[in-house]
């Protein structure tokens, strides 16, 4: 019976298992949904819906592996930046307010006002915002003051699933600095904020570095996710952070862009990655430190385009890449508000050169090539701010099915472009965290080798091109 190790990633709408034996092979995943109830500005979720999805995709994943293995250790891949708060006997006293809750927009301009915006970014590695666990604490000081006053543990996701587990309420310095409370500098929680607030570094979990023991599953934990209580819990991380070890980018100047309805860019550098442009930096599980900046409304707008004209987005792809290297003045930028940096102008979604001659597969190009120079742009942000040693890109995600999405971006680039074949690299991710903490090993090793696999894409012969259009789209994207 080979040694089996679990992650769970608990994201926005779900939760997701994966279970890897002890020869680094994915035996087993699992899946358990939970509602996120959004009004306006409003976004909040019930985190004990979180651990019962937990405890549904753990009892599955020990009944799909009950005959290969035995699970000796967990760890948590979280969303960052959602907070709940906990009574003194543990129990939920509010909803969790979710990541995508922005309605503590006062709160954030009085913290910046009171700080100064500058603090937030050097200090946290992350811009003062209303999403902000600092402003939503605020928020809470002012209009449920009882509640706030009263709460004994103010945890995030992460430090809420270890609680359940384990009764120790922990979290790890990216989760912790993501809610604008932890000092990646001194590497410690930043006191006047937190008397701003009004809240005690002991209403706080505890942060201990990606990997530290958390503590045996309780007897109740055990008993509801059909584990033994020998089972080990390890300190996860943020889940973009667990994403990077689960696509094996734990090296500085490798760089993951992780596809979807967002994408995200996120590179590994020696120093921590501070910019005018605002790239966000944090501690990285594997040693050094990360760099993390959102394009937005990528997915989105390929979906639109795929509803808009009912052609599935296989076709579209197929079509745009018939009409490679034309269209030389066509440019769609395809973000709903820009890039998730600060670069120049940072609009809305806007088309160029669009004529009646166009038709659906321009528009696909247009789009995919927008969303590789979105790309580019950011990775020229992130050598300007001191990654000079960019050496490749690693793709996860949806955009991989598209392999002429790949040839673009290595196009644009000028990188080889690696693409993951997991889906679930932010659980993958944490098992392998609680793989190589449970045998003594460090992170990036382990992740080196039981990472997922790559098939890999070099910039073709249309390169030249597509640099050349990318200049005229830099230029275009200034006054549009």
């Amino acid at each position: 019976m080979k040694k089996i190790y679990i992650g769970i990633d608990v994201g926005t709408t779900s939760l997701k298992a994966l279970a890897l034996n002890e020869d680094g092979e994915c035996v087993a995943t699992a899946k358990s949904s939970y509602e996120l109830r959004a009004n306006g500005c409003e976004a909040t979720q019930n985190a004990e819906d979180w651990y019962g999805a937990a405890v549904t995709a753990i009892r599955e994943i020990v009944e799909k592996t009950r005959n290969i293995g035995e699970i000796c250790a967990i760890s948590t891949s979280a969303q960052g930046g959602a907070s709940v708060l906990l009574g003194k006997d543990g129990e939920t006293l509010t909803p969790a307010y979710s990541w995508m809750d922005n309605r503590a927009v006062a709160e954030a301009d009085e913290l910046k006002n009171k700080f100064g915006a500058d603090l937030f970014y050097s200090r946290f590695g992350w811009r003062m915002q209303p999403n902000a666990d600092a402003a939503k604490f605020l928020w809470m000081k002012r209009n449920i003051p009882a509640v706030y006053e009263s709460a004994k543990k103010l945890p995030s996701t992460l430090g809420f699933i270890n609680q359940r587990l384990t009764g120790n309420c922990v979290e790890d310095p990216t989760c912790a600095a993501i809610r604008r409370l932890y000092d990646i500098n001194k590497r410690e929680m930043s006191c006047d904020v937190l008397d701003y607030l009004a809240l005690s570094e002991e209403k706080l979990p505890e942060t201990l570095p990606t990997g530290a023991f958390v503590g045996n599953l309780t007897a109740a934990a055990a008993a509801a996710t059909g584990l033994s209580e020998s089972v080990r819990v390890y300190n996860g991380a943020h889940d973009q952070y667990c994403a990077s070890v689960g696509s094996g980018i734990v090296d500085a100047g490798e760089l993951l862009l992780a596809t979807g309805t967002a994408w995200v860019l996120f590179g590994v550098t020696e120093k921590p990655l501070f910019g005018e442009s605002k790239i966000s930096p944090c501690i990285h599980p594997a040693g050094g430190y990360g760099a993390l900046s959102t394009v937005t409304g990528i997915g989105a707008a390929f979906e639109w385009l795929a509803k808009l004209t009912d052609t599935p987005l296989v076709e579209l792809s197929a079509g745009a890449a018939e009409r490679k290297g034309k269209n030389d003045n066509l440019f769609f930028r395809p973000s709903a508000t820009g890039t998730g940096l600060l670069i120049g102008n940072s609009l809305g979604a806007h088309i160029a050169g669009l004529s009646i001659g166009h038709d659906k597969y321009d528009l696909a190009l247009a789009l995919m090539e927008g969303a590789a120079f979105e790309t580019a742009l950011v990775i020229e942000e992130y050598k300007k701010s001191g990654m000079n040693d960019v050496s490749a890109i690693t793709m996860s995600g949806g955009a991989t099915a598209s392999v002429f999405w790949q040839s673009l971006i290595a196009d644009v680039t000028g990188l080889e472009v690696f693409a993951s074949n997991q889906t679930d690299s932010p659980a993958l991710g944490a098992a392998i965290i609680a793989m190589a903490m449970d045998n003594g090993n460090d992170i990036a090793s382990a992740a080196k080798f039981a990472s997922a696999k790559c098939s890999k894409i070099t910039p073709s012969e249309y390169s030249d091109y597509y640099k050349a259009k990318f200049e005229r789209y830099k230029k275009w994207r200034k006054t549009n």
